[in-house]
C-alpha cells in the first residue's frame, strides 16, 4: 500500500517547502472592499439603471420610432421649402453664367495655343482637348485640320485626323481631308482616315476610298484593311 500523503493542496509534490508556502497562503484573510469603493459601485449600477437625457428627451420629442424620424425630416423639409420661396431673387445665376463663360474662353485659348506650340506632346494634348468641342466651333475645327494636313508629326497628325470626327460631312472639311488621303504617304495617316471615312463618311467618299485602293494609292495593308471592312475582294 502506497505511503503517499494526500494533501489539499491544489498539486501532489513531496517538497516541504512548497507544501508550507501553500499552508501560509491559505491563512491569509479574504480582502474585502473599502467602504468608499463599496460605496462608488451602488452609485455606478443605480445611474446604469436610470434612462439617460438623450434618451429621455427622445422619447419626449417622439424620436423613438421611425414614425418620429420621418415626421422630424418632413417637417425640416417643408421648412427649406418654405425658405426658398420666401427667398429674394439673387443675381447669383447671372454670376456663375459669366464665370462660366471665362472660364470656357480661357479654356479655349488654351487649346488653340497648345495646338500651336513647338513641342509635339503639347500639340497632342491640344488635340484631345480640340476633340470634345471641334463640333460647335469652327476656329478649334480649322485648327485641328491645319495639325491634320501640315503637321511634321505624324501622330499628331492622325489623332488631329480622328479628332474631326464628324466634321468629314462638311464640305470643307471633307474635301481637305479627302484630298489629304490621296497625298498621305505615312501608313499611320493614311489608316486614321480611312478609319474616319469609313466610319462617318457619305456613300460619295465610300466610293473614292474603294477607287484609292483599287488604284493602288494606299499602303497594300490598309487596302486589306478597306476591303475587308467593305467585305469585297480586291480587283
Amino acid at each position: 500500500m502506497s505511503d503517499k500523503k494526500h494533501t489539499k493542496l491544489p498539486f501532489d509534490g513531496e517538497s516541504k517547502s512548497e507544501a508550507a508556502l501553500w499552508d501560509a497562503l491559505g491563512e491569509l484573510p479574504d480582502a474585502e472592499p473599502s467602504p468608499r469603493l463599496r460605496q462608488n459601485f451602488y452609485h455606478e449600477l443605480e445611474k446604469a439603471g436610470r434612462p439617460r437625457f438623450s434618451d429621455r428627451v427622445r422619447d419626449l420629442l417622439g424620436f423613438s420610432s421611425n414614425a418620429g424620424w420621418l415626421t422630424v425630416a418632413a417637417s425640416v423639409l417643408v421648412g427649406l421649402g418654405a425658405g426658398a420661396l420666401l427667398e429674394k431673387p439673387t443675381d447669383d445665376g447671372l454670376r456663375l453664367a459669366a464665370l462660366e463663360e471665362n472660364v470656357s474662353m480661357l479654356n479655349r485659348s488654351l487649346i488653340l495655343d497648345r495646338l500651336e506650340n513647338d513641342t509635339a506632346s503639347k500639340r497632342l494634348r491640344g488635340v484631345m482637348d480640340a476633340a470634345f468641342i471641334a463640333g460647335g466651333d469652327t476656329e478649334i475645327a480649322n485648327a485641328l485640320l491645319l495639325r491634320a494636313t501640315n503637321d511634321p508629326v505624324p501622330s499628331v497628325r492622325s489623332a488631329a485626323i480622328g479628332a474631326l470626327g464628324t466634321q468629314l460631312g462638311t464640305p470643307a472639311v471633307g474635301k481637305r481631308l479627302m484630298d489629304l488621303l490621296q497625298q498621305a504617304e505615312s501608313p499611320l495617316v493614311q489608316l486614321a482616315l480611312v478609319d474616319l471615312v469609313l466610319r462617318n463618311g457619305s456613300e460619295r467618299q465610300i466610293n473614292q476610298l474603294e477607287h484609292l485602293a483599287d488604284d493602288g494609292l494606299l499602303h497594300p495593308d490598309i487596302a486589306r484593311h478597306v476591303a475587308t471592312s467593305l467585305k469585297r475582294d480586291l480587283v
